[in-house]
């Protein structure tokens, strides 16, 4: 049954469920100072004092294939040469780093790609992921139960990805095969250093290959602003904004959300801090520009 919301009803009034962990962390996690580094080691950091120039998708898919193919080829060499690896009869190659390796070369402007989501998302698949196996192994019948253990697995790893604001796709296959691959499963706690190796050398092939032409990561951590002097400067705004509008931020408890600006004037964008554009999007704003 639909409920009528009055129209003497605030919108602020209507309470919805949401956990912000960045509202606790944020405040403890120091600003980048990556402008401090020098210019070649800060570039293949991320660091940018102007947005990188558009490019076309064919160098866009150019850099996306060596990136792909550098990124899988590394894991598996070096996977390949390490002797606890191979005692335990670890993979060369997980296979949700296939996936892995799509969002990171080809998405890189995504959320879902920066270095937070990466790694954090895999280490969930791998708490979920064997905490189930071993969980279901319990039962003397936890064969018939496999397929609805990898279910469980990578349910729970989407729900904690999405709680700790750590979205990243690949990590559900990674809890799944935890669960239902034999060879993956029998590696136990030893998963962890497996994944987590992978995710480094990935990462490292990343902040290469994707800093040539283009800029990775956007940001480390969060796109928020991570100075205190920034954060309670930005709070401020948000609470006048609060105070003269009946339409409360989707946000409004957190700490570190802040209004993002667009502002478009003759041959100029103005972009607010937090507001990451693509390569495509500043050229049609650029473009829109040039119309005024």
């Amino acid at each position: 049954m639909s409920q009528t919301v009055h129209g003497s009803m605030r919108l602020s009034d209507v309470r919805t469920w949401h956990v912000d962990v960045d509202r606790f962390i944020n405040p403890w996690v120091p600003a980048p100072r990556l402008h401090l580094l020098p210019r070649p080691i800060s570039h293949f950091l991320g660091y940018r004092d102007k947005a990188p120039r558009p490019l076309g998708n064919v160098v866009l898919a150019f850099w996306s294939l060596v990136g792909a193919f550098c990124g899988v080829a590394l894991i598996a060499e070096v996977s390949k040469r390490i002797r606890a690896f191979e005692v335990r009869d670890a993979p060369a190659v997980v296979g949700s780093f296939g996936a892995a390796a799509v969002i990171e070369f080809c998405a890189i402007e995504s959320p879902f790609a920066q270095p937070r989501n990466a790694f954090f998302s895999q280490m969930w698949a791998c708490l979920m992921g064997i905490g189930i196996s071993k969980l279901f192994a319990l039962s003397s019948h936890a064969e018939q139960y496999t397929e609805l253990g990898g279910a469980l697995a990578c349910g729970l790893t989407t729900a904690a990805m999405l709680l700790t604001g750590t979205v990243h796709p690949p990590a559900g296959a990674t809890a799944l095969l935890a669960v239902t691959n034999e060879q993956m499963a029998g590696l136990g706690w030893f998963l962890f250093p497996v994944m987590m190796l992978g995710v480094v050398l990935m990462q490292v092939v990343a902040l290469i290959v994707n800093n040539i032409q283009r800029q990775y990561p956007l940001y480390w951590w969060t796109s928020h602003p991570l100075s205190r002097k920034q954060m309670q400067g930005e709070e401020k705004n948000k609470i006048h904004h609060q105070v003269g509008s009946d339409v409360p931020s989707h946000y409004e408890e957190s700490l570190t959300d802040i209004p993002r600006l667009i502002v478009l004037e003759r041959g100029e964008i103005f972009v607010s801090d937090g507001v990451f554009l693509s390569a495509e999007e500043r050229e049609v704003l650029e473009k829109i520009c040039e119309r005024i």
